[in-house]
């Protein structure tokens, strides 16, 4: 039987950057939460995750800016490669329209993004 650790883990094998296994820990905490097999709990994350983001408080890792700002101070490189990787495949800037301290913004916008991503792989495919 997969696990939820196991599919994220699967789909996640191309993505080299050092924050990717504690996201993956994130996600399985959260999934926790929800019922039914490993992807329907998975699809059940993400889609809420879609609709309310980081900013809704349901990632509790992040809530806060402190929390933010320690995370993005460990992984800053990893993090701010991603958000330029992200932007020139979309080929501009992503605006930070909530006015968020930079380090929160970051944060929250590669969680999101990476989440986007795992459930393309995984959904869409």
């Amino acid at each position: 039987m997969k696990t939820i650790e196991n599919i994220l883990t699967k789909h996640s094998e191309s993505i080299e950057y050092s924050f990717k296994e504690e996201f993956i820990n994130i996600i399985v905490r959260k999934c926790d939460g929800y019922d039914g097999k490993p992807k329907d709990k998975l699809k059940a994350f993400f889609n809420d995750l879609q609709h309310g983001g980081c900013i809704s408080g349901m990632t509790g890792e992040f809530i806060y800016h402190h929390d933010c700002k320690e995370f993005y101070i460990e992984h800053l490189e990893d993090l701010e490669e991603y958000k330029t990787e992200l932007e020139e495949n979309i080929g501009e800037a992503i605006e930070n329209r909530h006015k968020l301290v930079h380090y929160t913004f970051v944060v929250w916008l590669c969680f999101e993004e990476f989440c986007y991503t795992l459930y393309s792989d995984i959904f869409e495919r």
